[in-house]
């Protein structure tokens, strides 16, 4: 995996689906785990034929809206569907996907570093314009070559959308790179660590 790579595959919130960093997250994880087509955006799901079988079903709000209210239906129903439904139209063709939770999340640095180890792509809650608080989701995860990437889905310029984080990262000390969401300042992991995997 490289910086091109990483580039082509990135989703980019507002362009390739929702204006939702979760949601582009979400999907951009999915492609790293190779359970949808690197090709494919977040939009092509949304517009698909199961989408439309599904429109009154608030779809945008399964991928991106608040965990508390829309995960569990994201973990029943899209989810699902993105990974074995063809009319879905993103799934890459294999054998039927079954995963045992779900997207679920934890907020333990020591343990996101154990699955980055592991090459576990993680949905990581950051901070932005110096603060503390979460205000935006990136993907953060580990390749076989021993480099970390970050990736940013916030619309800008790809030289600062991808970030190689180095082979010494870590999620328990707080790391500040320039991303595209913020240009002087995004804070790895925010103030009250969130990390999001498929499980």
């Amino acid at each position: 995996m490289n910086r091109g790579d990483l580039s082509a595959m990135r989703e980019v919130q507002g362009l390739h689906g929702p204006n939702m960093c979760l949601a582009s997250s979400k999907f951009l994880a999915l492609k790293l785990l190779g359970f949808v087509e690197r090709g494919k955006h977040l939009n092509d799901f949304l517009h698909s034929p199961w989408a439309r079988k599904h429109a009154n079903l608030p779809l945008k709000s399964y991928w991106g809206g608040s965990m508390v209210e829309y995960n569990d239906a994201f973990n029943k129903v899209a989810l699902p569907a993105a990974l074995n439904d063809p009319s879905a139209n993103v799934r890459t063709a294999g054998p039927q996907v079954k995963l045992l939770k779900g997207f679920t999340h934890f907020s333990s640095p020591g343990h996101a570093d154990v699955m980055l180890s592991q090459r576990t792509p993680l949905v990581v809650g950051v901070s932005i314009h110096g603060g503390t608080q979460r205000d935006h989701f990136i993907v953060i995860f580990g390749d076989s070559a021993g480099h970390t990437w970050a990736v940013d889905p916030w619309p800008g310029d790809d030289s600062a959308a991808v970030a190689d984080l180095g082979s010494s990262f870590s999620f328990r000390t707080r790391t500040s790179v320039h991303m595209t969401a913020d240009e002087k300042q995004t804070t790895i992991p925010c103030g009250q660590p969130f990390f999001g995997y498929f499980q």
